[in-house]
């Protein structure tokens, strides 16, 4: 069985699957300054063509229902006809449901005009409507803001405060963890639309 076409279109988006000939728009928007230690943890290739295509090549064929580990997605910017970032999710099944976590990285040169908000609010449709999860939730640093608020703005509640829950580059680092459930995300359409 081949894979499920995934093409999610918004005003200004189209949220899909990885193509190979994305790669180069892939490595130009995970190019990061050092110091942004918060891309770096959202890009798990080197910043090689073979590297990116390893990391890549795998959610090309993958069923939503399979993504155990993760299933990145590709965001294209309309007007510009070239991938500025990625949104994703992975799901995990209790009985006959389903719940997973999402998450996302935008180039820096495409953050503050509303990009990651609207990708999100897309994939949240997709995984609550399509695919069916009862329950999404994601993660950040508090030390990132940008990302727990666009949590805030999807309407994502804070259910927790991990404290130094993460490991990363020799020092242990706090997490919030926010969620909403499906018949959220439903009264929150119902409120979009009127």
């Amino acid at each position: 069985m081949g894979a499920q076409p995934i093409q999610l279109e918004t005003d200004r988006l189209i949220v899909r699957r990885f193509e190979p000939s994305d790669v180069r728009d892939v490595l130009d928007y995970s190019r990061c300054e050092p110091a942004d230690r918060f891309r770096q943890r959202n890009v798990d290739w080197e910043p090689t063509e073979e590297s990116a295509l390893k990391w890549w090549t795998p959610m090309i064929a993958m069923r939503p229902q399979e993504a155990i580990n993760w299933l990145s997605l590709v965001i294209e910017l309309k007007s510009e006809a070239r991938v500025i970032g990625n949104v994703g999710f992975n799901a995990k099944r209790t009985g006959d449901h389903l719940q997973g976590s999402i998450g996302w990285t935008l180039g820096a040169d495409y953050e503050g005009h509303g990009y990651a908000t609207e990708a999100a609010q897309a994939l949240l449709d997709y995984l609550f409507d399509a695919v069916g999860f009862h329950r999404v939730f994601a993660m950040s640093s508090p030390a990132n803001p940008k990302s727990w608020r666009l949590m805030e703005r999807l309407g994502m509640q804070r259910e927790a405060h991990f404290r130094k829950n993460c490991y990363v580059d020799g020092d242990w680092d706090d997490e919030y963890v926010y969620a909403i459930l499906r018949e959220e995300w439903a009264e929150r359409l119902t409120g979009r639309s009127a």
